[in-house]
């Protein structure tokens, strides 16, 4: 056989092993970059919606059970139901609970009953869900259920105490209707694969789970997969947080972030199936594959029955690699496309911190057109404070330390074109480019998030009413100023008002009179004290004040009189004049109580001392009275 033909048949074979492997390695790294971008797009956004209804079925189960603690602590409740246990004919105690388990119901309650120290039933209000279909336990107290009746609720069964003595219990049902629209079908849901799911463990390989968006049944389910893998859930219940690809109770492959809501013994897990993820990628490759077979076919055909001279072939090898850079630079723009067609802001830096991508998102996000951005260093995005040491920072990563920026997703303050400093939520990756390191940015702007958040921290701890700090805030407060002088053992002193015939008021000028007479007693209050001191609403027309740092114990007879003083101004309501007047008790730290519990108790006490002695007057806390009343 010629040398030549040898030759040519041996190109031939080595040009046809380059141009399956080139194809081969083309197809394969595309169909990988555009997954784990689609992969990383999917889990924060997962992640960061899945956090968001945690934090939202959290708070609402809390306040939900604080409003029920609130009802099984209130003095009138303990005291009438004493007066039940000392004679359960008690026409006045039973007519008194059964005017407080209906005004309960005005705190947002959906059902309440109360029984005495035998466990008999003495007054309910409201209708408790008949027959829910699920109820689970929750850890956040004993005797505390998460149930589902076309709606979620909250059950709770607390015992009322007296000096530490059982003397009757409480059961209230909450509605929680956020936890409710969380789980609610909406019209967007009909063709998406997104669902949402929250379940509790059942026993040990076992769990029960609430209708989800897309399923309308209770279901129970084992831990783990007929396959023997753990499903999405189990690792929310086991007390973990994160993103798994893994099958779910119908044997399909999800996309799934988990993660446990408080230390309750409850999961949340929220999931979309890999097809959705996938889908985009292989409607691009649709096209793109074809191209790449139907060129490869060609190419090898050519090589195969190679006719023309060796310099025609590679004319022709010209021509097939520009056609599969046409069809690599349409996979370039379909990306480029996603990129300026996403929801978060993408910014890519090199190392030496100068921007070099900067897509719609992040104009949006920052206010600066992209051409204001690129080329310059990406601290112009930065609050001054940062700015100054941010390549300090980059430089000290690039030479092996602080690993922990990359990968992780991080809050911090950045800056906008017009100055303002407002939260985003951070997600920064790194890779390299033809040798050279770089980093791209993933963010969205929280600031939405961070205003919901706050707004509800102030509903859990202020009195919507007054916006007085609540009855657990003002506690904690107390807590706080114990611990602060327990060594020094400085006085401070925690008083109990009451408002003298709010009763009256209430139910003469109706209670829009009532609640602008709490709103006006509140500010005077306010207007009255220290910015130090803290004065709360206990409840109806009771309120709490700590006088965090007194001279003298005597020093807080001149506060109560000046509170006094302050109240009796007349108020015009509805076009009646009002004349408020307060009872107020007072207890001393440490002689009077040295815990939270004995200060507002005996608080509570000298209340009833100064009610006794008339209007508008104000008694110390006295041991010897109170044993003279037990007796």
């Amino acid at each position: 056989m010629p040398r030549s033909r040898i030759a040519q048949k041996r190109i031939t074979i080595v040009s046809g092993l380059i141009l399956v492997t080139a194809m081969a390695t083309v197809g394969t790294t595309v169909f990988y970059v555009m997954k784990n971008h689609a992969e990383n797009l999917l889990r924060t956004s997962l992640s960061t919606d899945l956090q968001n209804h945690v934090v939202l079925a959290q708070t609402e189960i809390r306040q939900s059970f604080d409003k029920s603690e609130t009802v099984a602590t209130r003095p009138f409740l303990i005291r009438q139901l004493d007066a039940i246990n000392q004679n359960p004919q008690n026409i006045k105690a039973q007519k008194a609970l059964q005017l407080g388990a209906d005004s309960f119901l005005q705190t947002g309650l959906n059902a309440i009953a109360l029984f005495d120290a035998h466990g008999d039933k003495v007054a309910q209000a409201g209708r408790f869900a008949q027959h829910p279909i699920l109820s689970v336990p929750i850890n956040i107290a004993d005797n505390t259920l998460l149930t589902y009746e076309d709606a979620y609720f909250l059950r709770s069964i607390i015992n009322v105490e007296e000096d530490g003595t059982v003397i009757g219990k409480v059961i209230t049902e909450s509605p929680l209707p956020s936890l409710t629209n969380m789980f609610a079908p909406h019209p967007s849901h009909v063709k998406s694969t997104s669902d949402l799911a929250l379940c509790a463990t059942s026993g040990p390989d076992e769990m029960q789970c609430f209708p989800t968006i897309l399923n309308p049944d209770i279901m129970t389910l084992q831990s783990l997969s007929s396959a023997g893998t753990p499903l999405p859930m189990s690792y929310a219940l086991a007390g973990k947080t994160g993103f798994v690809i893994a099958r779910d109770y119908r044997h399909q492959e999800v996309v799934a972030a988990y993660s446990p809501v408080a230390n309750w013994g409850l999961g949340m897990v929220l999931k979309v199936d890999s097809q959705a993820l996938y889908a985009p990628i292989w409607h691009q490759l649709r096209y793109l594959l074809p191209a790449l077979a139907l060129l490869l076919i060609g190419g090898l055909l050519s090589l195969r029955w190679l006719l023309a001279p060796l310099v025609a072939e590679l004319v022709r090898s010209e021509r097939a690699t520009r056609e599969a850079n046409d069809k690599l630079k349409e996979s370039e723009n379909y990306v480029r496309l996603l990129l300026n067609s996403a929801d978060e802001g993408m910014i890519s830096i090199s190392a030496e911190g100068l921007v070099e991508l900067y897509n719609p998102a992040a104009e949006r996000i920052f206010g600066y057109p992209s051409e204001q951005v690129l080329g310059r260093n990406v601290s112009m995005l930065m609050p001054e404070r940062d700015a100054v040491e941010h390549d300090h920072h980059l430089k000290r990563y690039l030479e092996g330390g602080t690993p922990h920026v990359v990968g992780t997703v991080r809050a911090l303050d950045a800056r906008r074109s017009n100055g303002e400093i407002f939260p985003i939520e951070l997600r920064v990756s790194e890779f390299t480019l033809n040798g050279l390191r770089k980093f791209i940015g993933v963010m969205h702007d929280i600031t939405d998030r961070k205003a919901a958040e706050a707004r509800i921290e102030h509903l859990a701890n202020f009195d919507s009413l007054t916006d007085l700090p609540n009855r657990r805030l003002v506690q904690d407060r107390i807590q706080h100023t114990i611990a602060r002088v327990r060594r020094t053992q400085t006085p401070f002193a925690v008083m109990f008002i009451d408002l003298n015939k709010f009763k009256e008021i209430n139910d003469t000028l109706g209670h829009d009179a009532g609640d602008l007479l709490l709103q006006t007693v509140a500010e005077r209050l306010t207007a009255t004290l220290r910015a130090e001191d803290t004065v709360g609403r206990q409840g109806g027309d009771e309120f709490i004040v700590l006088l965090a740092n007194l001279s003298s114990p005597v020093d807080s007879a001149v506060v109560a009189q000046k509170i006094i003083d302050a109240l009796a101004a007349p108020i015009e309501i509805h076009g009646q004049i009002i004349c408020p007047s307060a009872s107020i008790g007072i207890a001393v730290y440490p002689q009077d109580g040295d815990d939270v519990d004995s200060l507002l108790k005996h608080s509570d006490q000298a209340m009833y001392l100064a009610k006794n002695a008339g209007c508008s007057a104000y008694r110390f806390y006295e041991p010897l009275a109170d044993q003279d009343r037990d007796s």
